[in-house]
């Protein structure tokens, strides 16, 4: 159901409902961010928001020329998923190596381990169209960079736009990408009514950040136990610290915590490009987020590092022989 603001505590639903709230909670998400290019409506085109749309594509896929349009974590793990049942997997990538946010010796590590899979690669193009069979089904892929791809399933990961669409001239504050605009305790500017998830930008207030939208289901989860705190007149139980990962192939790991956003130097130890290390961002010499590859936990030590307010320096971390840090959780 479509739902769209109407009256201040009413909501009205398009089956004709009409729902009276004292508090309402907006958590819509986004929606996934399709292709403009000509050929966008062909047949076996498919974009993974849902659990049935990850299902039909494992059904479809074995024997299937397989593309994937975009190289961050939806279209690696969709390539990593499918590789093994089908014909062939090609990933395109608008960025000089995949996994951009992780930085190009990372991502160029990662794509070789790919390729070691039969992971193929087009980078640093686009999608300019798409052609397809008598039966309306996409069978071409032509790229900017003047090649053509066979295809029979293409499947993008591209982003997603926040689904808030309903909400203009609602009242409630969006800002020019239409999401959400919330404060530490996820108060729309009108007071009884609160946003959670991917479809807000909120402060991360132990990076000084005023406003971000970080479109992770754990950041999603932590906004939604952290606004019961809110709702129930409690304080928050500390600061949020983003935190993710993924694994590929079952076994290529990625993780990272904190927030990057304004780092000025890095700091890596161990072999971007083997996958294995572990890489901190820092601000003013102090660490402001912690990357790694392999079997490394320091992400996950940082992220209760970070709640705890304990500051790690770029004098630390030469000092370190081991870079495990569960002693200062310790103290």
């Amino acid at each position: 159901m479509t739902l769209f603001m109407k009256r201040e505590i009413e909501v009205y639903l398009s089956n004709g409902d009409v729902i009276v709230y004292s508090k309402l909670v907006i958590a819509t998400g986004g929606n996934v961010r399709k292709l403009q290019v000509p050929g966008a409506d062909l047949k076996n085109i498919f974009y993974v928001r849902k659990v049935e749309d990850a299902n039909t594509i494992a059904s479809l896929h074995p024997g299937k020329n397989v593309v994937c349009v975009g190289s961050s974590f939806i279209g690696m793990e969709i390539a990593s998923s499918l590789t093994a049942n089908a014909a062939s997997v090609t990933v395109i990538s608008n960025s000089a190596e995949p996994l951009p946010v992780f930085g190009e010796d990372i991502g160029r590590g990662m794509r070789r381990k790919f390729e070691e899979k039969g992971v193929r690669f087009e980078l640093a193009t686009n999608v300019v169209s798409l052609r397809g069979n008598f039966d309306g089904e996409v069978d071409k892929v032509i790229l900017s960079n003047g090649k053509e791809l066979d295809v029979d399933l293409l499947v993008c990961g591209i982003g997603v736009t926040p689904a808030t669409e309903f909400l203009k001239g609602s009242g409630i504050a969006l800002d020019n990408r239409g999401f959400i605009v919330v404060d530490e305790k996820f108060r729309t500017n009108i007071s009884y009514i609160f946003a959670i998830g991917d479809a807000v930008t909120a402060p991360l207030p132990l990076w000084d950040i005023e406003s971000i939208n970080i479109q992770h289901f754990q950041t999603a989860q932590t906004h939604g136990q952290y606004l019961g705190y809110t709702i129930v007149g409690k304080p928050q139980p500390g600061p949020i610290v983003p935190y993710f990962w993924t694994l590929f192939f079952f076994a290529f790991g990625l993780k990272f915590s904190g927030c990057n956003q304004g780092s000025t130097k890095e700091y890596t130890h161990g072999d971007p490009e083997a996958g294995d290390f572990t890489r901190y961002f820092l601000k003013k010499d102090k660490v402001i987020a912690v990357a790694s590859g392999g079997p490394t936990s320091a992400p996950a030590q940082f992220a209760e590092i970070f709640k705890k307010g304990i500051e790690v320096t770029l004098k630390d971390l030469k000092n370190s022989k081991d870079h495990q840090w569960t002693h200062l959780l310790q103290q």
